[in-house]
């Protein structure tokens, strides 16, 4: 197996881009920190399940835009309905017409809520569902799963990480937390008849499985205190199931809100709800107090909505998700049998579901390590992986690339077994660790 050693143009890029975009990236999970030192700095182009860097290395894809590309780049059925809005005309003076398909078709599909908002980000989306969730309730507190990494990056929950530099303390004494699978930690929130909180939100699943009915149990204390349960599908929705993790579970949230994978990688995210919470933000009601909720530009411009109709076309024609799931239970099968081969059960787990799963890479004493960890990632792009830790397959992974995937992590495997057996990776890391994106100090 060749191993990638340059990265030339990808170092030149680096330079040039930290000094023009804070951060040399415009999201934080994509920055030069999260990354090996030997690690492509830019991709430019992608067919497939396969992406080509500056300096024209090819890797297999395995996060695919942070698990928002979920058929495959350049995917033609949603390129061609892309290309098809974009020459019909992308935003005007009133609502396209696509609009309304948009919305019957989603809301078919996801059959979660009455009623869907469109916009591009997922903050825009989460940050809609609080705010509805305060004005229905009158109350402003927010209960967040203390498990799940990423809300938005709005300062209500900025303001609970260790990034909360510029956020006023005031707002971060709004949300408070629970654990994930931990019922008494829910049940504690609402000890006090007063708590003021206005909703609950968290992920329906992450990678450990919901234990003990928690999703319904967390639904039926949320409706006894009259708290909005809203679910996050971001990354879950079309992964476990078109109708989301929350039919794959069999739960009913108040408020879901959706994106990443809906669009195959283009910008479209969507607020679901209950008629009665999500026309608070209409304009039906005469004479009552007006809430604005989402009013975005390009929130619902035409080729983003294409994509996501698309999309849901090539999903259900192709029956996409079930072949994920057989696909993914062979590759992560296979994994673990390289992990078992090399005798590191205690230094490398797979953990999640066929459909997303993430490789947890500890030290030789068994403790979660960066550097560790950053070496497995350094290893497997080395040999055309291009690895951050998640598993996701998708329909653009057929047996060639898993084949090639297994074969660079049972050699990555072998590097990862002479550092677990010195106890140290000096000597076999290039470079610094990968740092957490929520850190205090840069």
């Amino acid at each position: 197996m060749n191993r990638i050693t340059n990265f030339t143009e990808s170092r030149r890029f680096s330079e040039a881009a930290h000094g023009l975009i804070p951060g040399g990236a415009h999201t934080y999970s994509k920055g030069d920190d999260q990354f090996p030192f030997n690690a492509p700095a830019a991709i430019t182009h992608g067919k497939g399940a396969h992406v080509w860097d500056l300096d024209g290395n090819e890797y297999i894809d395995c996060s695919m835009g942070l698990t928002s590309v979920s058929i495959g780049h350049g995917y033609e059925a949603v390129a061609q309905a892309v290309c098809e809005a974009a020459f019909n005309g992308t935003n005007f003076q009133r609502p396209a017409a696509i609009e309304l398909e948009a919305a019957q078709t989603f809301l078919a599909t996801v059959q979660s809520g009455d009623m869907v908002k469109f916009a591009k980000n997922g903050s825009t989306v989460t940050t809609a569902a609080i705010k509805l969730a305060r004005a229905y309730t009158g109350r402003s507190k927010v209960a967040i799963a203390r498990e799940h990494p990423f809300f938005s990056y709005d300062d209500w929950f900025i303001a609970t990480t260790l990034c909360n530099r510029g956020i006023p303390e005031a707002i971060g004494s709004l949300t408070v937390s629970f654990g994930y699978n931990d019922i008494a930690s829910v049940q504690a929130l609402f000890a006090d008849p007063d708590h003021g909180i206005a909703c609950l939100i968290m992920e329906p699943v992450k990678f450990d499985p919901p234990e003990g009915n928690f999703l319904h149990k967390v639904a039926e204390i949320c409706r006894a205190n009259g708290v909005v349960y809203i679910l996050d599908e971001m990354i879950s929705g079309f992964k476990w199931g078109l109708k989301g993790a929350q039919g794959h579970f069999g739960v009913t949230p108040d408020i879901s809100t959706w994106g990443k994978g809906i669009a195959n990688g283009f910008s479209c995210c969507a607020l679901t709800g209950r008629a009665d919470i999500m026309e608070l933000g209409g304009i039906r009601r005469e004479g009552e107090d007006k809430l604005f909720l989402i009013s975005t530009t390009h929130g619902a411009e035409t080729t983003g909505l294409a994509a996501m109709l698309a999309t849901i076309r090539e999903f259900e024609r192709h029956n996409m998700i079930e072949d994920n799931w057989s696909r993914g239970t062979v590759l992560k099968q296979r994994l673990e049998q390289v992990v078992d081969r090399h005798g590191l059960g205690q230094a490398l787990s797979l953990a999640g579901y066929p459909c997303l799963f993430v490789l947890v890479c500890r030290d030789h004493a068994g403790v979660p390590d960066d550097a560790f960890r950053t070496l497995m990632m350094q290893e497997m792009i080395s040999r055309g992986v291009l690895f951050q830790g998640l598993l996701y397959p998708t329909w653009s992974h057929r047996q060639p690339e898993l084949d090639m995937l297994t074969d660079a992590f049972d050699a990555s495997c072998a590097v990862y077994r002479r550092a677990v057996d010195a106890g140290s990776t000096a000597n076999l890391l290039v470079g610094r660790p990968a740092k957490a994106v929520f850190r205090k100090k840069i």
